[in-house]
């Protein structure tokens, strides 16, 4: 029962997380609508609470797999219960077992058993709980990993008027070579001014 005592913990821990991850990714959604953060920075923390969800889920699918294997390991102990107390109720019939040995034995297994059923009940319990949020959690991530990555598509697109720069920069020079040009001939024509002068 003590391992079932931690089983809910974790439980009860990773679904807080869960829900704290969801309040985030809400926030984070409301940011968005309300134009206060650009689309890749929403893709950016997006992306660390996307992983933290996948982490938690991880987590949960690991836990539910040790309350399966507990589950199995409870249904042979009861079986084997069952069987002890089966055997101690025909030798107590074939007179091979007395009273005595008999009512100290078979209340025993029967407390034993009880304890069992009771436990695998709970685990079952905890599980088939378990299990239905494991399915809750897909249906809610699913739709929004396809959303991150048309973001991350769309985000990635947007680095692409960088190309521009050559241009920008050929462009000056064009202006530099223009400006150039300008002042040789400037030049030029106050040279064949000065020796227009010298020659009169």
């Amino acid at each position: 029962m003590q391992k079932l005592i931690s089983w809910k913990l974790s439980f009860r821990r990773l679904s807080e997380e869960y829900e704290l991850a969801k309040k985030k990714k809400d926030a984070l959604g409301n940011l968005l609508s309300a134009g206060k953060i650009s689309q890749s920075t929403h893709s950016l923390f997006d992306r660390e609470i996307q992983d933290a969800m996948a982490e938690i889920a991880n987590q949960r699918k690991a836990l539910l797999e040790k309350m399966a294997s507990k589950m199995m390991e409870l249904d042979e102990q009861i079986k084997t219960l069952e069987i002890l107390v089966a055997k101690f109720e025909i030798q107590h019939v074939t007179g091979e077992v007395d009273d005595q040995i008999y009512q100290r034995e078979t209340d025993l297994l029967s407390m034993g058993l009880e304890t069992a059923r009771q436990e695998l009940d709970a685990v079952q319990e905890a599980v088939n709980q378990l299990s239905n949020s494991n399915v809750m959690m897909q249906q809610e991530t699913e739709p929004q990993t396809q959303g991150n990555e048309a973001a991350e598509v769309e985000f990635l697109e947007e680095p692409a008027p960088a190309a521009e720069k050559e241009p920008l920069e050929t462009a000056e020079e064009t202006a530099v070579e223009k400006i150039e040009i300008a002042a040789e001939a400037q030049n030029s024509e106050s040279g064949a001014k000065s020796e227009e002068k010298q020659e009169t």
